[in-house]
């Protein structure tokens, strides 16, 4: 997660044409960022042989070119900024002393620039304040509301004009400000735990998110010693500030609701692709503002109008997404309540996909609601969705809510039982007190049908038996067709279910490559000498891990397996090289045999597969 708004950060940057390698370039801020302060006041002092000399205050118009030149960096609402830069509104005499004289009593001035620097404001501080308040009143006029100006500092040498970010005293007097503000658990030369690059300086407190605190004694490693705790996770100043940078674009752009419940989409890319990441972020910054949403009717699982899960579902997989659920019952408390990692958008496509079949037929179409007619969708707030106060009603709490959106993503079977009890409790409470049933109805029908297409409902006793029959007449006859070509190799039901183990495996394998570009998971084939008790025991972990990634596309082929595992018995009658050699031929197979057995095609029964494996 903090590599994700890591590389949030980054992007960020690189659309403000900010200089991701250069550290000046990642400090500074753009005192005009929302547009609120569209003015420079430029406090200009002349460069005279004794030191300088106050000369105006002229005004400019905000340029995005001169962000370093500015030097601003916010540090704090009340006090003095890093820099004497500072934002002003209609109270200047306030923001004068509190931002930009509290800055020059603040300051040491270790050099014989920032010391005639500091000696000049000091003398002229009257005239400046006065002289600030005149131009401001010039361009009031032509500020909307909620607009103002921000000051800075110039100076005139030779004719040249020069500002606070051109000369190296401000640079460094910034840097090391912020550092400062890190440094009470710091350590010297080591390696930074985000880039992984040695530094000179890396700091423990530097991770500018809530959830990461340093007020409890289980969050130190090494002990109770808080001096210590860059133990946790060292991080470089750079790294700190592109982290910044990301959760400012998570607050700005990628801010949601689900069910009521909020939510951060965090974008991670696979193949870092530019041009990918380019419109990806640019579409990030357009679609969540309201006037570009107006007309556009979004397929939306959720209440937030502002949702863009149907775009993502068109992206081609070459990035993940996590879904960062979350409560912030105060300002300095931020908990995660549930984080679905790793989510393809094809995957987000299976969803919705599921979502428009389940919505197609006519009966959700314009259907009466009240007074009005509206067509029936499905929205993960169908399910807590509460009739009046006096209806007794039974709606998933908090937790439960979040494992239904958990499983749903992921591809695990949710309890049709857990479902049904909540939907009849609310809709008997409101045929109890003659309500209007329909809507209550269909949007328990809808969600029904929407977990039913997804194929993540889980089914009766009798509907396991009829559609598992089924399935395995099908899958079993192409399996035997398959097998019946190489009649002597296949010759028990033992080798059988090794040789498709290892096509299960395979899949796995490269599922895990294509999400990770490594495969963990080879380690627990033991270098292929896995006796009998291990190949039985290896089918639950595939199947395991495959829901973990929500992947499971190959739920009859696992039946299958299960099947031939039966009818194999207890004592398989081969040697560990045999056994070892029937599970690797499958390995090999792997793309074979989906073809011969209809695997890849598999989407009617199973959800829509998120990736080809070749």
């Amino acid at each position: 997660m903090i590599q994700a708004l890591k590389e949030l950060g980054e992007q960020k940057l690189k659309i403000e044409k900010r200089e991701v390698a250069n550290l000046l370039s990642i400090l500074v801020q753009d005192p005009n960022q929302n547009g609120r302060y569209p003015y420079c006041l430029l406090v200009v002092f002349k460069k005279i042989q004794e030191g300088f000399q106050y000369k105006q205050v002229d005004i400019q118009p905000a340029s995005k070119d001169k962000i370093k030149k500015y030097l601003y960096r916010f540090k704090a609402p009340q006090g003095a900024d890093f820099t004497p830069t500072a934002k002003i509104t209609d109270d200047i005499e306030k923001t004068f002393k509190n931002k930009i004289k509290k800055w020059f009593e603040k300051t040491e001035a270790k050099s014989p620039f920032l010391k005639s620097f500091k000696k000049c404001f000091n003398n002229s501080e009257e005239i400046i304040l006065n002289d600030i308040k005149d131009k401001f009143n010039e361009v009031k006029s032509q500020l909307a509301r909620n607009q103002g100006c921000f000051v800075t500092f110039g100076f005139l040498e030779d004719q040249n004009l020069k500002y606070l970010g051109d000369y190296p005293e401000f640079q460094k007097l910034l840097v090391e400000s912020v550092k400062c503000d890190y440094r009470k658990i710091a350590r010297n030369n080591h390696v930074c735990s985000i880039c992984g690059l040695f530094k000179s300086e890396v700091f423990g407190g530097a991770i500018p998110i809530p959830f990461y605190t340093l007020d409890k004694p289980g969050y130190i490693a090494g002990g109770f010693r808080e001096e210590d705790a860059w133990k946790n996770a060292p991080v470089c100043l750079e790294c700190s500030l592109k982290i910044e940078e990301g959760k400012k674009f998570l607050d700005e752009y990628l801010q949601f609701r689900m069910g009521g419940v909020r939510y951060y989409l965090l974008p991670k890319f696979i193949f870092g692709q530019e041009e990918a990441k380019d419109s990806i972020f640019s579409f990030f910054q357009v679609a969540t503002q309201r006037e570009v949403l107006a007309g556009k009717a979004l397929k939306r699982f959720s209440e937030d109008e502002q949702e863009i899960l149907e775009f993502l579902s068109g992206l081609e997989d070459v990035l993940t997404f996590n879904f960062l659920f979350y409560e912030t019952p105060t300002k300095s408390v931020f908990r995660i309540t549930l984080l679905v990692e790793n989510i393809l958008p094809s995957r987000i496509s299976a969803l919705f996909n599921a979502k428009i079949r389940a919505e197609s037929n006519n009966i959700f179409k314009n259907v009466k609601m009240g007074k009005q007619y509206e067509n029936i969708e499905f929205r993960f707030s169908n399910l807590t969705r509460r009739p009046s106060k006096d209806i007794p009603s039974l709606i998933p709490t908090r937790k439960e809510f979040l494992e239904i959106v958990d499983k749903t993503f992921r591809g695990v079977s949710l309890d049709r039982d857990l479902l049904f009890s909540w939907f009849m409790t609310t809709i008997r409470g409101i045929f109890a007190n003659e309500g209007y049933l329909k809507p209550w109805v269909f949007w328990a029908f809808i969600s029904l049908l929407f977990f039913g297409e997804l194929g993540t409902l889980s089914m009766s006793g009798s509907e396991k038996l009829q559609e598992g029959g089924v399935s395995m007449v099908e899958l079993g006859a192409k399996a035997e067709e398959f097998f019946g070509s190489y009649r002597e190799t296949f010759s028990s039901p033992a080798r059988k279910a090794l040789f498709l183990l290892g096509v299960l495996a395979q899949k796995l394998l490269n599922i895990q490559f294509q999400e990770r570009s490594a495969t963990p998971f080879r380690k627990n084939l033991k270098g292929l000498r896995m006796k009998e008790d291990d190949f039985r025991g290896l089918l639950p972990k595939i199947q395991n891990k495959l829901e973990e990634y929500g992947k499971n596309y190959y739920r009859r082929l696992e039946e299958l397996i299960s099947d031939y595992l039966v009818q194999s018995g207890q004592s398989w009658g081969m040697s560990i090289d045999e056994m070892n050699f029937y599970f690797v031929l499958g390995m090999n197979l792997e793309d074979k045999v989906s073809q011969a057995l209809g695997l890849a095609k598999d989407k009617e029964k199973e959800e829509e597969n998120d990736e080809q494996c070749n």
